[in-house]
């Protein structure tokens, strides 16, 4: 498979996992990564295809994705679509789930505070927008409430607009999820305190 043939595969993808995961696979097997993460931009009408791609890539070959961080990064500061932004919050929340781990692995030395800093704008800018749409929501507020632990202006603004998303009707599926945070951003204040 080459450039074109991939583009080609991103525009017929359906949403199906087995055929997300498959051309998945064959990205990292046969070196295109590259052109798969540059056919995530909006401007493209295989973005969100892409962005579907790109996380099958990345949940089952991490180790080779890595070089390509800054490039996956840097998609979190575009105005990508609800549905390819559904996976790419998927991957941020993976990715911040290691790095402010107590464990050690490989990202902590390689997502630098640029790169964590895009994860945070696009997972910021999802719970501003993603109404209605809990799967984003859900990934993204896990992201953002980890991150919290290093910047400091969002633990005073991540409740508020969970709880706009709690008011909303249309965010049932992130109710539960939404609350378990702010219970655990009111008791670690509790704690400080």
């Amino acid at each position: 498979m080459d450039d074109v043939q991939l583009y080609r595969s991103l525009l017929d993808l359906k949403a199906y996992k087995k055929s997300r995961v498959d051309l998945g696979t064959l990205c990292v097997t046969q070196g295109l990564l590259r052109p798969l993460i540059s056919y995530c931009y909006p401007h493209l009408p295989c973005s969100h295809q892409a962005c579907w791609t790109l996380e099958q890539s990345f949940l089952l070959f991490e180790e080779d994705c890595r070089p390509y961080l800054d490039q996956i990064c840097w998609l979190f500061t575009l105005p990508i679509n609800t549905s390819g932004m559904r996976s790419l919050t998927k991957i941020a929340y993976v990715l911040c789930r290691k790095f402010y781990s107590k464990k050690e692995f490989p990202v902590k030395t390689i997502l630098t505070k640029l790169l964590r800093e895009q994860l945070l704008e696009g997972c910021f800018n999802q719970l501003l927008e993603a109404h209605g749409k809990s799967a984003n929501l859900s990934f993204a507020a896990r992201s953002v409430q980890l991150m919290a632990r290093e910047f400091d202006w969002v633990r005073e603004q991540l409740p508020g607009v969970i709880e706009i998303h709690l008011g909303n009707p249309e965010n049932k599926g992130f109710h539960t999820v939404g609350k378990k945070i702010l219970n655990q951003l009111q008791n670690s204040k509790l704690i400080e305190n």
